[in-house]
């Protein structure tokens, strides 16, 4: 008995593929057809891949299908609306481990979460956890890195490299495109960038994926890295000549502007009607095709004849195109 209890482990152990997650922990993988997302953007990941068939559990907050998550708009609604929930979901929200242990999936794919909450799920779950990152915590590198090398990962454990090589071919064309877009980021402003939920006019981000694409420089965050709220007086000193917000705010946005008409109206952005929206960047972590949609519309406001409409369609094309 023992000695067939040897040879089966051993046999394991030889069908157990490693892999360095974006922790840089090591995960042994057995199998690779049930899988489970926890955390914001996980999904997402999941869902430009074509992997959501291969889901046996969702998390609750999950079945909003937010048209503001791109993702949610291409996902099969009956099918998702039909998994078991392991847990509600949103930023640092443990799983049911319970409910986990019922489903027995193979992999469990993890964003937003820290290492210890990572290794107590798999300690408790004996399944293996792998950590992925859109990037926000880690302020030295670009969070388009981060995504790449997240779905690289994925692609790579799922057997899904052919989807990925499609999807970051597309990715470095555009890149390559938007790099050569100059545009005079001088007295330029993102605002309304949503951070834990929407956020006002003062929210804005020295590290804006679709800025980081052209090259411009949030200058009024010129001594920061990374999300900051600015306070108003700082805006009216730095006075943009071009204002750019986030659609996602909209609504909050509005308000302030009129509440404060007086104190906008000195702004030359506001008195010059140079104020754009943008597409949500961040519902449930970051809208990845939203970057490349951005970064085109932003360009177009300084002399680029950007048929935006087809460049959406081309955009959303790559990133949700079902097999």
């Amino acid at each position: 008995m023992r000695f067939i209890l040897l040879i089966l482990f051993i046999l394991t152990s030889i069908n157990a593929h490693s892999f360095k997650d974006l922790y840089n922990r090591d995960v042994n993988i057995k199998q690779n057809k049930k899988i489970v997302c926890i955390g914001p953007g996980t999904l997402r990941f999941i869902t430009y891949l074509n992997l959501e068939k291969n889901l046996v559990g969702i998390e609750k907050r999950e079945l909003k299908f937010n048209k503001n998550s791109t993702y949610t708009q291409y996902l099969d609604k009956e099918f998702i609306k039909s998994l078991p929930i392991i847990g509600q979901g949103g930023p640092g929200k443990m799983p049911n481990l319970e409910a986990l242990i019922t489903l027995k999936p193979d992999i469990i794919f993890a964003t937003f979460l820290s290492k210890e909450q990572i290794n107590l799920i798999e300690s408790k779950t004996k399944i293996p956890v792998v950590a992925l990152s859109y990037g926000q915590t880690l302020k030295n590198e670009k969070k388009l890195d981060f995504i790449k090398n997240s779905l690289n990962l994925i692609s790579k454990i799922m057997k899904k490299e052919k989807r990925f090589q499609e999807l970051e071919t597309f990715m470095q064309k555009e890149e390559k495109n938007i790099s050569k877009l100059k545009v005079d980021d001088k007295l330029m402003y993102v605002g309304g960038v949503a951070f834990k939920g929407i956020q006002g006019i003062t929210s804005t981000d020295s590290d804006y994926p679709a800025f980081e694409l052209l090259n411009i420089k949030n200058h009024v965050l010129k001594n920061h890295k990374g999300h900051a709220f600015i306070n108003i007086e700082t805006l009216l000193t730095y006075n943009p000549e071009i204002i750019f917000f986030d659609k996602l705010s909209k609504k909050i946005i509005n308000e302030e502007i009129e509440k404060n008409k007086v104190i906008f109206n000195n702004i030359n952005a506001f008195k010059n009607k140079k104020v754009y929206w943008l597409n949500p960047s961040n519902f449930y972590n970051i809208n990845v095709e939203n970057i490349y949609i951005n970064s085109y519309l932003i360009a177009s406001k300084f002399g680029y004849d950007n048929n935006m409409e087809n460049i959406k369609t081309r955009v959303h094309k790559a990133f949700f195109t079902k097999e």
